[in-house]
């Protein structure tokens, strides 16, 4: 017998009242546990936390492209010997939760499952990397009061490097989107087997949201919007 997602609500939040807690980087990849850390998983909360002389030389990435439809992250681990981890995951077709009947209890988190890939760069192509990330400011510092809608396209650059924190933002198609140099090579690596969705031009973000969705995330479905300050993401 067929039941609405809405009524699996109660018992999701249940299962994931724990993980909340946890670091965020490790709590996006479960659907539901992902609504609570979201937006201090892009805004690198951990990475800023952690981010010390001594400690770990990291980068993350983020494609919203329309987050509906899907969102790329890259998570870049760089070591000493001058080579990189990379590990990828990809959000594809998640779709409107209004329309969504659930047939057994496998389905429920079915469509939010993140796709995962993983590969190393070598010294040559981290020092690519670094060079398209450096020729795109993408180590900062933001612009101040720039506006993120959950449904336009937009990358967001969090960093941290010999203890030195990081972040940028570029929304499509103004604010500095045209010196994102770095896209075409991280595609080009990106092994997961799912199409990039590629900016396209489309209606002001505002004229495209659905004001009578259901309550999704920290707040309405297809309505968030993220506001970057001086040296991150402002505190929701």
């Amino acid at each position: 017998m067929k039941w609405m997602f809405t009524a699996t609500i109660g018992l999701a939040l249940v299962v994931a009242g724990s993980a909340s807690a946890q670091r965020a980087d490790r709590n996006v990849e479960a659907p539901i546990t992902r609504s609570f850390n979201w937006f201090a998983y892009v805004g690198a909360n951990d990475i800023r936390a952690a981010c010390k002389p001594e400690g770990r030389n990291r980068l993350r990435l983020i494609y919203n492209a329309l987050y509906e439809e899907q969102v790329r992250t890259y998570e870049i681990f760089l070591q000493p010997d001058g080579v990189a981890g990379m590990g990828i995951g990809v959000l594809a077709d998640q779709g409107n939760v209004a329309n969504l009947t659930i047939g057994s209890a496998a389905d429920v988190l079915g469509p939010w499952s993140m796709k995962r890939g993983e590969r190393i760069l070598t010294v040559d192509e981290t020092r690519e990397l670094l060079g398209l990330l450096e020729a795109s400011a993408a180590f900062g510092p933001p612009r101040d009061g720039l506006r993120l809608p959950d449904n336009d396209f937009w990358w967001t650059v969090a960093s941290c490097r010999n203890g030195i924190w990081g972040f940028q933002a570029y929304h499509y198609p103004t604010d500095g989107f045209a010196n994102v140099k770095f896209a075409e090579r991280l595609f080009a690596w990106d092994n997961v087997p799912v199409p990039v969705n590629r900016p396209r031009k489309l209606e002001p973000s505002e004229l495209r949201r659905d004001f009578n969705a259901p309550m999704y995330h920290a707040g309405t479905a297809n309505r968030w919007m993220l506001v970057v300050g001086k040296d991150g993401l402002r505190p929701r």
